[in-house]
């Protein structure tokens, strides 16, 4: 994996600046635990990634593992992640397998939509 990220404490959310790529499920899932990890130390479960230098690659069939894996999951976490134009309409397939778990992930080209949605009372 060579996806690399910066995370910053913000009022209500964590802010992910990532660059890199995502190949894999094991990409993916080690992203996902370093976002718990900061989630259940800091006691914050809102995520703001700004993925728009992220290159993913990952399987839908992969993805859709993962997600069933998660709906019991007892961390649960919004996230809100912002691609660019291009990258948003290819990886659209995403948001959907999320949506149609339940999970809060939603996704973006606009940061002031994003954090919008991730601030809302209603974001799952």
């Amino acid at each position: 994996m060579h996806y690399k990220f910066e995370i910053q404490k913000k009022d209500g959310y964590f802010l992910i600046t990532a660059s890199g790529s995502i190949e894999s499920l094991e990409d993916f899932v080690q992203v996902t635990e370093s976002m718990r990890e900061n989630a259940n130390l800091l006691n914050c479960r809102r995520f703001l990634v700004d993925e728009r230098a992220v290159a993913k690659t990952i399987d839908p069939h992969d993805l859709t593992v993962f997600a069933e894996a998660k709906i019991d999951s007892p961390t649960r976490m919004r996230v809100a992640v912002v691609y660019t134009p291009e990258n948003l309409s290819k990886l659209r397939w995403m948001e959907t397998i999320f949506h149609n778990r339940s999970l809060a992930y939603r996704q973006f080209s606009s940061f002031d939509e994003a954090e919008q949605w991730l601030m809302s009372s209603n974001a799952g």
